[in-house]
């Protein structure tokens, strides 16, 4: 099995309205079955945590199997979610997203 997570820097001030957009993006997904039920949290400066992962929003979930999301009959989601979660990245200093994958026992 597999933890796929996916990972937001955010504007200073936005992380609670960012998550509230993915946890939207997050639904669209499983909703279409493309994925298992995600997990979305965030961290807004207003909790104790690593000064690196401030002002972060993370999706996460699990897969049997790792596919491309490029694959031949997959159809992605839409959603307007995305582009007003793209306005609230913080792209100032490295990318703004990326996504981590970890093998579970």
């Amino acid at each position: 099995m597999y933890h796929i997570r996916r990972v937001w820097k955010i504007k200073t001030g936005q992380a609670r309205s960012a998550a509230k957009l993915v946890n939207e993006i997050a639904n669209d997904y499983s909703d279409a079955g493309q994925r298992n039920k995600s997990l979305v949290y965030f961290n807004g400066g207003t909790l104790p945590c690593p000064k690196n992962e401030l002002h972060r929003v993370y999706m996460q979930w699990t897969a049997d199997v790792i596919d491309s999301p490029y694959r031949e009959g997959n159809k992605i989601p839409t959603s307007s979610a995305y582009s007003k979660l793209n306005d609230l990245v913080d792209h100032s200093d490295g990318p703004g997203t990326w996504v981590e994958f970890w093998e579970g026992i």
